[in-house]
C-alpha cells in the first residue's frame, strides 16, 4: 500500500506531544506560570504603593501670603493653581497688606501652615530681574525644603506674569508662545497621531523580541527531538508507520505546539496577575489608585482611530506569530537533521543560532536605518526577516490588510518548502549515510538494512 508524502504525521505528532508534555514540562510550565502571576500582581501593587507614596508627598502648605513688590501689572496666580493643583492641593493665595516682619510674627501662631512669598525687583538696572523669597513665620510647621519647592514651582508663574505684563496683545502673545513641530509625509499620506507613531514603533519591537527569545529558547529542543532517535532501533519501528516527511513534520509541529501553549499560559498568567493586582490595589492598598499602564494603552488605542489593534489584525497577527515560530522550528529541524550523532548537535545548532540572530537584527535595524520602500518590501518577503517583521506590522497597521495577507501567504509557501527540504534531508541522513550530500538530497540508491 502506497503511503502519502506526510502519511502518519498525526501519530508521530501525538507520540511526540506526549513525550514533550511530560512531568518535567508540566512542572516547569506551572512553576513559571505561578511566577508570572506573582510578577503581574507585583507590578500593579507596586504602582499603587508608589502612587500612594507620591500622593503622601503633597505639600502641607495651606496659605501663601504674597507680598508683591515687583510692580508687575499682572500676577498670574491662577496659572499656578492650574499647573500645580496636584502638588499643592490646599494652597490659597492671600495678598499681604501688612509688612513682612509683622506677618512673620503673627502667622506662626494663627496659621502654622502658612508661608510668605516676597516678590521684588532684583539686580542692576540694566539687567533687572525678579527675586522670589519664601519666608517661614515664627513657629511655622512648614519645613525649609517644602518652602523651597514652592519657590521653584512659582518660577513658571513669574515667567507667565512677566509676559502678560509686557503690554503685548493677547492674540499676539499666544502666537509668540506657540510651539513649533516638524513632520514629513509622502504625497497622499495622512498625518499620523502621536499615539499611532508610538504604537507603530514600540509594539513591533516587543513582538520581535518575543519571537527572538522563543526561537532561541526552543531551537535546541527541536534539534534534540529531531536527532535523539535517529540512530536508535525505535526509528525502524516508526518508519513502518510513516515516511520521513511525516515523521519530521509531526515531531517539529509537536514541539512547536507545546512551546506555544507554554508561552500563552505564561502570558495569560502575567496578564491575569496584573488585573488581579489592579483590583487588589484599588480595593485594599489605595482607593485613589489609577493604573497608568491601562490609561496609556487606552490613550494610544483611542489615538489610532481603529487602524491598530482591530480584531481582524489581532487574529492575523497571532496566526503570523505562530507561523513565524513554526518556520524557525522547521529551520532548526532542517539544520539538526545534518547531525549524524548527538555529540554533533551542539556545533550544528550554532549555525541555527547565527541565522536567528542575523534575521532578528536585520528586521530590527534595517528598517529605521534604510528608509526605502523596496528594502522594506524585501525584508517582508525574505522569510528569515519577515518572520520577525510581519506580526508587528500587521497588528499596528504599518501595512494594509491585503499586503499582510500576501506576505503571510509568501511565508506559508516558504514554510512548506522548508518542511519538504527538512524531510528530504532527514530521509537522506537516515537511509543514505556514507554518501555525498548531493546523493543524499537526491535520494540515491538506498542501502539495505
Amino acid at each position: 500500500m502506497n503511503k502519502g508524502l506526510f502519511s502518519g504525521w498525526r501519530d508521530v505528532f501525538s507520540f511526540t506531544l506526549k513525550q514533550a508534555a511530560g512531568k518535567k514540562y508540566r512542572n516547569t510550565t506551572l512553576g513559571v506560570a505561578l511566577g508570572m502571576l506573582v510578577i503581574g500582581l507585583a507590578i500593579s501593587t507596586i504602582m499603587a504603593f508608589v502612587q500612594k507614596e507620591e500622593d503622601d508627598k503633597r505639600s502641607p502648605i495651606q496659605q501663601v501670603y504674597v507680598a508683591d513688590r515687583s510692580e508687575l501689572e499682572v500676577l498670574y496666580l491662577d496659572g499656578f493653581m492650574e499647573q500645580y493643583r496636584d502638588t499643592f492641593p490646599e494652597v490659597t493665595f492671600v495678598t499681604a497688606s501688612q509688612p513682612v516682619e509683622e506677618l512673620a510674627l503673627t502667622l506662626g501662631e494663627q496659621e502654622p501652615r502658612a508661608v510668605i512669598l516676597e516678590i521684588e525687583r532684583h539686580g542692576p538696572a540694566a539687567q533687572q530681574g525678579y527675586l522670589v523669597t519664601a519666608i517661614l513665620p515664627y513657629g511655622s510647621e512648614i519645613k525649609k525644603g517644602e518652602a523651597e519647592d514652592l519657590c521653584q514651582a512659582f518660577v513658571g508663574t513669574m515667567q507667565q506674569s512677566t509676559l502678560l505684563s509686557s503690554g503685548i496683545a493677547m492674540d499676539k502673545l499666544v502666537i509668540a508662545m506657540s510651539g513649533i513641530q516638524t513632520s514629513q509625509l509622502d504625497a497622499g499620506e495622512k498625518e499620523r497621531s502621536v499615539g499611532e507613531r508610538v504604537v507603530s514603533m514600540v509594539v513591533p519591537m516587543i513582538i520581535m523580541f518575543l519571537i527572538y527569545l522563543l526561537t532561541l529558547l526552543y531551537g535546541m529542543s527541536v534539534g534534540n527531538a529531531v536527532s535523539v532517535e535517529k540512530s536508535s532501533k525505535l526509528m525502524e519501528m516508526i518508519l513502518t508507520l510513516t515516511r520521513p516527511y511525516g515523521l519530521i513534520f509531526g515531531k517539529v509541529l509537536a514541539i512547536t505546539v507545546t512551546a506555544i501553549v507554554q508561552i500563552l499560559l505564561w502570558i495569560g498568567s502575567l496578564v491575569g496577575g496584573f488585573f488581579l493586582g489592579h483590583g487588589i490595589a484599588g480595593a485594599v492598598i489605595y482607593p485613589e489608585y489609577h493604573n497608568v499602564l491601562l490609561e496609556i494603552f487606552a490613550l494610544l488605542h483611542g489615538q489610532t482611530e481603529g487602524s491598530a489593534f482591530a480584531p481582524g489584525a489581532m487574529v492575523l497577527a497571532a496566526f503570523t506569530i505562530c507561523l513565524a515560530f513554526l518556520f524557525y522550528c522547521m529551520l532548526a529541524g532542517l539544520i539538526a537533521s545534518f547531525a549524524n550523532k548527538a555529540e554533533e548537535l551542539g556545533q550544528i545548532m550554532a549555525c541555527y543560532q547565527m541565522v536567528v540572530i542575523a534575521g532578528f537584527f536585520g528586521a530590527y535595524l534595517l528598517p529605521p536605518l534604510c528608509e526605502s520602500d523596496w528594502i522594506n518590501t524585501v525584508l517582508r518577503i525574505v522569510p528569515v526577516t519577515s518572520a520577525f517583521l510581519l506580526p508587528g506590522d500587521i497588528l499596528v497597521g504599518n501595512i494594509s490588510a491585503a499586503q499582510g495577507l500576501l506576505y503571510v501567504a509568501i511565508l506559508i509557501v516558504f514554510t512548506a518548502i522548508l518542511v519538504v527540504c527538512t524531510g528530504r534531508v532527514y530521509r537522506g541522513q537516515l537511509f543514505y549515510r556514507g554518501k555525498s550530500l548531493k546523493e543524499r538530497l537526491r535520494g540515491g540508491k538506498a542501502k539495505s538494512f
